[in-house]
């Protein structure tokens, strides 16, 4: 009889630890998760070397390499800039307050407006991740601001009047590419 219930007993724990991890793989996997990236890409530079930024943010984003250089899966999962044709409520001037002049209540409105975006034709219905800016102002950096943060984060660029790299350019974008914030 002994032999028996220890017998009963191991079956019984065998089968909880299989409902178990199937539970727990199953909780894991990837149904509803999103790595896709939704961004805004704003240019505030106002000399020539605005449309050589603007090109080589764009031949790096086509290129297909953002995925191996930033760690993350852009191609595959079907990531959006908004670069040409940006997002109505996005402008320079909105981004000029928030970014330069750092007003307070222009972020909120930013933060705000990520958050409600909506765009039918690419089936975006959950907002925006975020944004990244490029500006000369008091010498070249990228910035970014992340739906649902209230920071602003900053990669500052080699001073002076040379316009970066394209690898410092790509270098700043992985760096300051926004998570994923809209729920799975």
């Amino acid at each position: 009889m002994k032999g028996w219930s220890m017998f009963g007993f191991n079956k019984l724990f065998v089968s909880f630890l299989a409902a178990f991890l199937l539970w727990g793989s199953s909780s894991q996997s990837f149904a509803g998760y999103r790595d896709d990236r939704l961004v805004v890409w704003v240019n505030l530079d106002e000399s020539p070397s605005r449309e050589l930024i603007n090109k080589m943010v764009k031949d790096f984003v086509e290129s297909g390499r953002v995925d191996a250089e930033c760690g993350v899966s852009w191609h595959e999962w079907g990531s959006v800039l908004y670069m040409e044709k940006r997002p109505p409520g996005i402008t320079d001037e909105l981004i000029r307050k928030v970014f330069i002049e750092k007003d307070r209540k222009s972020l909120q409105y930013l933060n705000r407006f990520l958050k409600s975006f909506r765009d039918a034709d690419r089936e975006i219905d959950e907002g925006l991740d975020g944004v990244i800016v490029y500006s000369k102002k008091n010498g070249p950096k990228m910035m970014n601001f992340v739906t649902g943060r209230k920071k602003i984060k900053t990669f500052e660029m080699r001073p002076g009047d040379a316009s970066p790299s394209a690898r410092d350019i790509e270098d700043a974008f992985c760096v300051l590419l926004p998570p994923v914030t809209r729920a799975p």
